[in-house]
This record gives C-alpha cells, structure tokens and sequence, in this order.
C-alpha cells in the first residue's frame, strides 16, 4: 500500500506526529497487511516536509543473513556528510559500508563500527534532525541490529530519532523497541472500520465491486486492508460475492498465510468448523461435550470461545476458507443441523433457507416474517438479508420482484446505500410494475444529483405507476420533495394536493403519512401558534405505524414546531425521543436526519456541546449513508460553530457554498452561507459577513421559507450590516424582520431584533441610553439562551462605548461564563479576547496611534489621513495594518470597533 492511500489514520498519524515531533521515536507494530508500511510512509513524508533528513532501510526476508546491508542503506546516501569522523573511525565505518577493504592482516573492529555510527549520526544531527525509518525491522541483518540497538542507547537527548515497524502477530512482543532511542511510543497499528475500508477500495479497484461483495469483503478482512484489497481482488475476478450467503474466493496469498493453521487440524475437526463458518455463532452446546474436533480447534487457536459460550473463529478470514472449501452438500447439510438446533426464529428461518435446494412458498413467507422481526428488532440489515433470500426462494416472479424490493428498503434503512441502488437496479429488470415503481422512488430518493436527475427518475416510473393511486400518489409525493428543495414549498403545493387526493382514494395510510408530512413543511411556515391540522393528523398515523422514514419527519417536525415557538422543553424532549428510537431501530439513514434536526434544538436551546456532537455524528452518517453531500460539509461546520473552532468550521462551510451552487442544493447552500456569515462576524469582517447572511437569507426566500425563526438570520444580518457601517440597511433589514416576526407570532426571535437596534442607537446617538434599555429588555427570561448571551456582548460594547468600563467588563465576564457552560467554544474564544481587549485599552498605543484612530472615526480617507499626519499614504497603510495584526481584525470598522 502506498503512502497517498492513507484512511482512518488520522488520529494515530497525528499521535505519532507528536511523538517525532518532540523529540521521541516510534515503534509501530502488527500484523502483515494491517497498514503499517503506509502509516510510516506518511509519516516519514511528513518529516521530509518538515525539513528533516530521512534516511531509510526497508529489509526484506531474503536479506536477513546480509551484514550491514541495513547500515549501507541508510547512511550511504549520507557518507559525504561526514568528514569530521576521526581516520580510524572512518575507515571501520568504510570498511562495514563495503566502500573500503579492511586493513590488511586486520579483522574490522567491531565497537570501532559502532562509535563510528553514534558519532556520525552525532555531526549530522549538529546541521539537520535525523529520522532513520526502519520498515520491516524483524527482517533486519543481526550485524546492523546491533549497531543500531547499541547506537539508540547513546543518542536519547539528541535530534536522531528512529521510526520502525515491526511485524508483530497477535499476542507475541515486539523487539524492535531497542533499536530506538528514548523516549519511545510503541503503537499497536489498528484495524480499520468498514467505512473506511469501502472508501479504499472505492479508490483503489480498477472497477466497483459489487455492494453486497463490499460489505463481505469488509467482514472478511477482519479491518485488514491488505486483505480487504486481495478478497476484493479475487472477487471480481470470479464474479463471486453478490449474494451474501455465497462463499469469497480467497486469493492463494492470502491462503498461504492462513491455511498452515486449518492442515494441522485432525479431519474430524471439520464438521465442528464448519458449523461456526455458516455464520450462526453456535454454542459449545450444540456440539457434543466430547467432540475430538471441536477440542483440536480450540487447542489450536483456531476457534476461540466468547464469554457468553459463542464460538468463533480467531480471524474472520479462517470462516470463510472453512466454507469457501466445504462443498454446496456439505453446507447445506450444516445449515439444515443449525436450522433444527437454533431457537431464534430469524437465524431459523435464515439456515431453512440455506438448506434448501429449490424455491418453497410456504419458506419464503417465513423468510418475510423472520424480516419483520428482525426489523423490529431494529437489525434492518438482517432484514435486508432475509428479504433477498425470500425473494430467492419464491416461486412466483412477482412476489420475488416485490420482496427484493423490500431488501432494498431494509438495506437503505440501514445505510446500506450501495447495496440498496444495485438491489433496485435487479428489481428494474424483473416484470412486476409495482415494485419497478418501488425501486425508481427508492433510487430517486437515494440519489444526490442535481434535482433535474431526480426527475428523470421519477419520469421514467410514471407508466408503471399510471392507473394504480397509491403509486401515483407516491410519484406526486416524491415530485412534491423535489419541487419544494428546487423551486420553494410553495411550487410544491399542487403535487401535495394530488397525493393527498389519491392517498385518501387508495385508503393507504403509510402514503397518506408521507403525504402530511410534505404538507407540514408548507403549514409550519405559516405557523402563528394555532393548531396545525397537517401536524396533528401525522402524529396521530404515525403513532400507528412502524417508524420509518415519513413517521421520523414527522416526529422531528413537531420537535421544529415547538422550538420555534420557543416551547424548548417540549423540542429537547421530542429531539432525545427521537434519536433513541432511530438508533434503537438500526435505521442509519433516519438516524442521521434526525441527528441533524437534534443539533438545531440543542444549538437553540443553549446546549451547545450536545449540538456539536449531534452534528458531527450527523456529518459521519450524512456521508456514510450518502445523503447529499453539502449537507454533510454544512453540519460538520455547524459542529465546530457549536464546539469547535471558527477556522474549520470556516473551511467546512467554505467548500459547502461552492457544492451547494454546484449541485443547485439551494437549502444546503442556504444554511451554508449563513453559518459562514457568523464565522465571518466572529473573525470580525463585518462587510464579508453581511455579503454572506444576505446571499443566504435571499436564498431562503426564493425556496419560500419565510419563518423568521427557522434560522436567527436577520438580527445577525443587521447586525453584520450595522457594524460594516450601513446603518440604513440595518433598519430596513430591522423593520421587515420585526414587520413578519408580529404577523406570525413569532416574538421570540425579537429580542435579537432589539439588540441590534440598541447597538445601531448607542452608534448613533447616547450609548448610555441604549446600554439601559437592552438591560432592561434583557432582563425577563428568554427560551434561547445563546440570544441573551449574544445581547450580553451587544450591551459590553455598549457600555465600553459609554465608557462605563466596569460594566463593560462585568458583561464581557457574564458572556465568557455563559459560553463556557453551554459549551460553546467559539463564542466563548470571542468573548474572552474581547475581554482581554478591553483590560488592554488604549494605554499602549502611542500618541500617533490615537491620532491615526481619531481621524479614522471621523470617516477620513487614507490620503486625508496622510495629509493631516504629514505621512506617506503608504505609511499609513502599513501603520493601519500593524493595527489590524495587533487586534487581530481584517479591517476599518472592524478595528473601530475593538478600540472604541
């Protein structure tokens, strides 16, 4: 593996990154194929950036009884370097180099090698840090071994540091430690997770491998990615995989380092391992007491025992050569025994069907009933499983076709995205109109393309679906989707109506929820605190019905409806509810929507540090279960305005605004430029930050979202415009969101209104005044805490304005208290400089300083200045940007405002 194919490795990269660093060395120990080589090469890369020289031995196996071959690798790119070694040092070093013959008649004197070594790495090290990169280090020749383990104990305190690897199997010691000065980090190279193991094979298979063939693999490797790559490899090659049930053809490489363990088993071991490989994890007690194979096994390590009595074996990789090499009999023989020994109804059920040879009806609805359970259970991915095997064992073409419409289903539930499309594509190919319709709605909503493409799809289903009303009301449901995040809810209307007609015509009340919940999008825009009958009826069906994806919109809907009505118990309640049942029924994809919803409630209900965590796992899922991509980018920037750094959350959403606009995801753009409109106030570019929230509130508008609480963006957008030093703007901006916020019922979002009047008043006229009468607005109780904390800021520049500095103070030491206990790190960062601004003053600056302030206040140009001050105007310029270095702000009214 190569060193650009790094991937779920940063945290240890940047833990040993930190242990070089400062001075340590590394020691990076596993198994074969586990990743380390890769690990090593990012970091000896990272070294060679830094300005570091790398010097590197890679032996091999071959090369073991070679003296000093590793010792010729690494320092004869480095011989010219080291003139300043003592003749006979020199000469023993050339000697053990093969660059000289010994003296005559004289044996190469062995410590003579060896201080040669210590003391040359010494006078390379005096000019540049030495990283010597140690890869394989178990194959290292014992002649340089030595050399290098007696140079690690004289060179700790001293710019050399060494980075090994080792390969080290389970359970044995690493003993390349001593070829590495102290102090040393010894770290265990970990597996890899399924995510990041598809994402490399994703990158580095020449043509995709199958979804369900992925998912094996991955399973297989054991979170091996030289393994993952070599099964992955050898599936495609033999086509195999697709269904998974099938055995993986395990590659002879991968054979060679498995299969020595299984020869040296009894043959009487084979039934007993062939009964753990078909996936059952049996008990001891399905196999009798005294079963001589059972007892090789587990003497062998082969198998090993859990805590709860489940056998397993010691690598996943080990089942599938056992079941792989079992012939079609033999496996169906194991899973007919399974089938009559297992109480589970589902893994029943699951072994009948793999005993069987040919289609069985009376099987197959087993088969969907053990899948209802399993969904129940909240396993949808077995559900999935067990789908595709009743669709495999039905006699009829039309109930296969509508069942492994229903594995699609389960597997999308469950995040399974890529099995989920390839599993449509084989129900497009099958006869059944129904669950063509079925698989087109499913691809359309699992697509995340441009919203052009998803009509093409959803084009194509119409004749399937024309003359059937539950199949036309699905259309006009997922078309109403479409139109409503493309063109704005109002667009959508008409679609609404048309399902919900044909939903009540066709009596389906899983469609009829589905409709309700489109048309809460259109009735919670116009919410003035009434009754919402769209709600109410949801909420009744979906309490009904089995959760899934219309009953979690619901549900998270009326979590939206209470927060914006400032009602925050009720949404932190609903939000928790929600996200516990979505995790408890294994729906991913549900789960990572309602994570996104949680952390806007958390976030408005001051719970900053529960936000930021809902919305990190939201932006994992988001991409796990591929949901549109500038949705992920947008709640990982979100995250880090809730508890992160204003720096990446910048980042994340900068790359947000050019996918959004890319892909014409007009909502995802939307929050995006918003939520860079407050990095932009945080880094204190008001004019960037009034851009920004203007671009996105306009956005909002053109989709019909007129809800001035669905996100706090006008008070932030007059605020931006105010401190950028429009304040006609700001008022007009002031007056229509006061204007909408009355007409809806919507006073909650008005003291944020108020602050920024205060602010704009203190700016123009008696700062005294204005800081009294935020206070006093401020001081009945507020549902969002994060906005009294915002006027809490307001009112500190205020009375600094005022020149009340104690107050200023005192509010600035209230805001930094109320970020910190809701755990919100960048507006905490804000207030603490802005804190420490104030303790700073002006008592530093000198008299030139002051004047080149006053005359900035007095709106006067560059050249004004410069006239006035008998200056350059580029003195001026480069006296202003001092100024800005030193607050720490991009510009005029920025620094204004810091030194007012």
């Amino acid at each position: 593996m190569d060193a650009g194919a790094m991937l779920g490795r940063t945290e240890e990269q940047e833990q040993c990154w930190a242990q070089l660093r400062t001075g340590g060395s590394v020691l990076l120990r596993g198994p074969g194929g586990i990743g380390k080589s890769t690990l090593l090469a990012a970091l000896a890369a990272q070294a060679g950036h830094a300005g570091e020289l790398v010097l590197r031995a890679c032996p091999t196996a071959a090369e073991r009884e070679l003296p000093y071959l590793a010792l010729i690798d690494l320092f004869g790119p480095v011989l010219g370097r080291l003139s300043g070694l003592p003749q006979h040092l020199r000469e023993a070093l050339d000697s053990a180099l093969l660059r000289a013959a010994p003296p005559t008649g004289r044996a190469t004197d062995q410590l003579a090698i060896r201080v040669a070594v210590v003391e040359g790495l010494r006078l390379v090290a005096a000019e540049v840090p030495v990283l010597l990169v140690l890869d394989d280090a178990q194959f290292l020749d014992e002649a340089s071994a030595e050399v290098l383990a007696f140079a690690a104990r004289r060179l700790a305190g001293t710019p050399v540091r060494v980075l090994a690897a080792e390969l080290v199997d389970e359970g044995a010691a690493a003993t390349a430690g001593r070829l590495c000065p102290a102090p040393l980090l010894e770290l265990e190279v970990s597996t890899l997770p399924a995510a990041a193991l598809r994402r490399l094979l994703a990158d580095r298979l020449a043509q995709a491998l199958p979804a369900v063939a992925a998912d094996r693999v991955c399973a297989a490797s054991g979170g091996n990615p030289l393994f993952a790559l070599e099964l992955a490899r050898a599936a495609l090659h033999a086509r195999a995989g697709d269904s998974p049930d099938d055995p993986l053809p395990v590659p002879q490489r991968l054979r060679d380092l498995l299969a020595d363990r299984l020869a040296a088993l009894p043959a009487a071991a084979a039934p007993a391992l062939l009964l753990v490989a078909t996936g059952a994890k049996p008990g001891r007690e399905m196999l009798p007491d005294n079963d001589p194979g059972l007892a090789a096994a587990l003497a062998a390590g082969i198998l090993l025992v859990e805590r709860d009595g489940v056998l397993r074996f010691s690598h996943p990789l080990l089942a599938e050569l056992v079941y792989g090499d079992a012939t079609p009999r033999a496996r169906r023989t194991a899973h007919a025994r399974l089938a009559a020994l297992v109480d589970d109804p589902v893994e029943s059920a699951r072994h009948r069907a793999l005993a069987a040879a040919r289609p069985d009806e009376e099987l197959a609805e087993q088969l969907v009933a053990a899948a209802r359970i399993a969904r129940d259970r909240g396993a949808p991915a077995t559900a999935a499983a067990l789908c595709r095997l009743a669709a495999a064992r039905s006699p009829d073409p039309g109930r296969s076709a509508r069942r492994l419409l229903a594995c699609a289903e389960h597997a999308a539930a469950a995040g399974l995205t890529e099995q989920a499309r390839a599993t449509c594509a084989a129900v497009l190919r099958r006869p059944d109109r129904t669950a063509r319709v079925g698989a087109r709605l499913l691809l359309a909503e699992l697509l995340t393309d441009t919203p052009e493409a998803i009509r093409v799809v959803l084009d194509a289903a119409r004749p399937d679906a024309e003359g059937d009303a539950r199949l036309l009301g699905l259309l006009h449901a997922m078309r109403a989707d479409v139109l409503a995040r493309d063109l704005g809810v109002a667009v959508a209307v008409s679609e609404v109506d048309e399902a919900e007609r044909l939903a009540r015509v066709s009596g389906d009340p899983d469609l009829l929820l589905e409709v309700m919940a489109h048309r809460l999008q259109t009735e919670m825009q116009a919410d003035r605190g009434g009754e919402l009958p769209a709600l109410a009826e949801a909420l009744t069906l979906a309490q009904a019905l089995p959760l899934h994806k219309a009953s979690v919109w619901v549900r998270m809907g009326y979590a939206i409806v209470q927060m914006r009505r400032g009602e925050m118990g009720a949404a932190v309640d609903a939000a928790r509810r929600s996200v516990v049942d979505a995790e408890r029924a294994g729906r991913t994809r549900d789960l990572a929507r309602t994570l996104y919803t949680a952390s806007s409630v958390y976030n408005r209900a001051g719970l900053c540090a529960d936000a930021g965590e809902a919305g990190r796992l939201c932006a994992l899922l988001w991409r796990e279960v591929d949901l549109p991509p500038t949705g992920a980018l947008v709640m990982a920037g979100a995250a880090e305005l809730n508890s992160g750094t204003v720096e990446r959350a910048a980042a994340h959403l900068a790359e947000a605004v050019v996918l959004g606009g890319t892909l014409a995801d007009r909502e995802w753009e939307a929050y995006a430029l918003i939520f860079v409109g407050r990095c932009d106030l945080l880094r204190r570019d008001a004019a960037a930050a009034a851009r920004n929230l203007d671009r996105g509130r306009q956005l909002l508008a053109e989709l019909g979202y007129h809800d001035p609480t669905m996100i706090l963006v006008d008070a932030d957008l007059a605020e931006a415009l105010a401190l950028a030093g429009e304040p006609v703007r700001a008022r007009e901006v002031l007056a229509q969101a006061r204007a909408a916020a009355l007409r809806q019922n919507r006073t909650v979002v008005l003291l944020g209104l108020d602050r920024v009047a205060a602010l704009l008043d203190g700016a123009a006229g008696d700062a005294r005044q204005a800081a009294d009468r935020l206070r006093a607005l401020m001081a009945a109780p507020h549902p969002y805490p994060l906005e009294r904390l915002r006027c809490v800021l307001t009112l500190a520049g205020l009375e600094r304005r005022a020149r009340r500095r104690g107050a200023a103070r005192a509010a600035l030491a209230e805001a930094l208290e109320g970020y910190e206990q809701a755990g919100c790190a960048p507006y905490a960062l804000f207030a603490r400089q802005e804190l420490a601004r104030l303790d700073a003053g002006e008592t530093d600056l000198s008299d030139a300083d002051r004047r080149l302030l006053d005359l900035l206040r007095s709106g006067a140009t560059n050249r004004a200045i410069a006239g006035a001050m008998h200056l350059s105007v580029k003195a001026v310029e480069a006296n202003l940007t001092r100024l800005y270095r030193r607050y720490g702000v991009p510009n005029r009214s920025a620094l204004l405002r810091v030194t007012d």
